[in-house]
């Protein structure tokens, strides 16, 4: 079966949607002008010379069409695709391209309403919140028996990998859910630091409720108050918390099920065929091709050991991944599926930490949060024409061991303030110094055509188109993925990517990969 949410043009959801839909996404990923713009940094453009810049490009770099308008109106006719006719072509097609081409990323309506209580609510920032409310609503649904309307639960036992610090863990495990958890984490400090948040939650809980405890008698009293509030309540209707045993691995095929098979051996030796559930917010990097991978594996193997079955059983999945960036190998981990690996244009689609990098993006909420959007780009635009100064160095600084690092926000107010900060960082060079340099640097851009501000208006429309494919790029690792899943489970398992989180929450990555055995 196929639960899949496409483009509009692809509406219909089904496999061969999907695979019409990802030869669409490889042939335009792997084009010349998208493959040009995405690995195109922006220090090699500016620390450059005029060869820097792709033939490709020339519709574009030497246009004034993009002289003659405010950034903020550039980046609005960019993301709304509403580009006039006498805007350069390459644009129109990039503009057009992501519009059909990036996933729907609207957050799920299907998915019930779970709020967490104060105590629960204790270290949470709106978005966590809001993610671990989603993802404890989703998987309380799922551990129900499919189809059942009397909201009984079939699944007990949960496997929450790469669970850093614990928020959604917890969350599972306390009540009203009070599921059985086993939390795995590679790093060693985070799942030390989940300990030690849990303490520090339980301190914080007694101090806060120790001292409620009378009123709460009172407040649910039949002489008390007749409304108590909805945590009151909660507090009153609680009853006992899941376990929570927590690991240090390193996922792969073999380690997962071997941590679950000691723990269900330590939870209940004797019993067979615990149904358990892998669940995952925002595994990190190669972490969600490991578990995929390991998934699948399960799947097999007890399709195969029907006659001597394990002491448990895997009964789903439901596993958000994020950091794509953070992939150790992105040959290892992409493509996962066959239809891409086998694809004709296979040999034309070479991924790079670029687009790893740019995978990331989120476009969204550009034009609301203009301010933090504008200074954001005027960091890496400033940067990038710091290169301009040393040219000598063709837009590698770094090579010659010259760093100027991050600087707070107050240094980017203007240029020549930058430059006052980066002469601190440098040694032996000085401001009077960068400035003969910037004066040296615009004599030459002036024959070329590239003084100072037409360069800097370029590179910022550089990094905006860069950051519009970012979502173009992350559609196809997606949808590889579950292609993955599609390709190596029985036609008959209901594979989904589910929006479990609303991105206007600051939940870039909200993408889930959901199977239900």
């Amino acid at each position: 079966m196929a639960s899949i949410t496409l483009p509009p043009a692809y509406k219909g959801g089904s496999l061969d949607d999907a695979k019409r839909y990802l030869s669409d996404l490889i042939e335009f990923i792997s084009s010349p002008l998208a493959h040009s713009v995405i690995v195109s940094h922006l220090n090699n453009i500016a620390g450059g010379d005029s060869s820097a810049v792709p033939g490709i490009w020339d519709d574009l770099w030497n246009n004034s069409w993009i002289d003659n308008l405010e950034l903020q109106e550039i980046v609005r006719r960019l993301l709304n695709n509403d580009l006039s006719e006498d805007s350069p072509p390459s644009l129109k097609s990039l503009a057009q391209a992501v519009q059909d081409l990036s996933l729907p990323r609207k957050a799920s309506e299907k998915i019930p309403q779970f709020r967490l209580i104060e105590k629960q609510r204790f270290g949470l920032t709106p978005k966590k919140q809001h993610e671990v409310e989603r993802m404890c609503a989703f998987v309380k649904a799922m551990a129900n028996y499919p189809g059942d309307s009397e909201d009984r639960r079939q699944v007990q036992h949960l496997v929450d990998v790469g669970a850093g610090q614990g928020y959604l863990t917890r969350n599972l495990a306390d009540v009203p859910l009070s599921f059985e958890l086993l939390a795995l984490d590679s790093n060693e400090d985070q799942v030390e630091g989940a300990k030690k948040r849990q303490q520090e939650l339980e301190r914080w809980q007694k101090k806060v409720f120790g001292r409620r405890k009378t009123s709460v008698a009172k407040e649910t009293s039949p002489d008390g108050p007749s409304a108590a509030s909805p945590d009151t309540q909660a507090e009153v209707q609680s009853s006992r918390p899941g376990s929570v045993t927590q690991a240090t691995v390193f996922v792969d095929k073999d380690a997962l099920p071997a941590a679950i098979d000691q723990w269900i051996k330590d939870q209940m030796p004797s019993t067979s065929e615990t149904p358990v559930i892998i669940v995952g917010l925002h595994a990190c990097g190669s972490l969600t091709p490991a578990v995929l991978r390991s998934f699948v594996s399960l799947y097999h193997t007890q399709k195969e050991e029907q006659l001597s079955p394990r002491a448990w059983r895997c009964a789903g999945l439901a596993l958000v991944g994020c950091c794509y960036n953070r992939i150790r190998g992105i040959e290892k981990d992409f493509p996962m599926s066959s239809f891409i690996a086998n694809h004709s244009h296979r040999p034309l689609l070479r991924l790079e930490s670029l687009h790893l990098h740019l995978a990331a993006q989120v476009t969204h909420n550009w034009l609301s949060d203009w301010p933090a959007f504008e200074l954001g780009l005027r960091k890496i635009v400033f940067r990038a024409l710091f290169e301009r100064l040393f040219s000598e160095h063709g837009g590698k600084m770094y090579q010659a061991g010259l760093q100027v690092g991050r600087f707070n926000d107050a240094a980017y107010e203007s240029w020549d303030t930058y430059l006052a900060r980066a002469a601190e960082r440098l040694d032996g060079v000085t401001y009077d110094d960068l400035k003969k340099r910037e004066v040296q640097a615009n004599a030459k851009a002036s024959t070329e055509g590239y003084y100072n501000a037409r360069l800097r208006r370029r590179l910022e429309v550089l990094h905006v188109l860069r950051c519009m494919l970012g979502p173009v790029v992350e559609s196809m690792l997606l949808v590889d993925r579950w292609m993955y899943l599609r390709e190596e489970l029985d036609e008959q398992v209901d594979v989904k990517m589910v929006n479990m989180f609303d991105q206007s929450t600051g939940s870039a990555r909200n993408v889930a990969l959901v199977v239900r055995l």
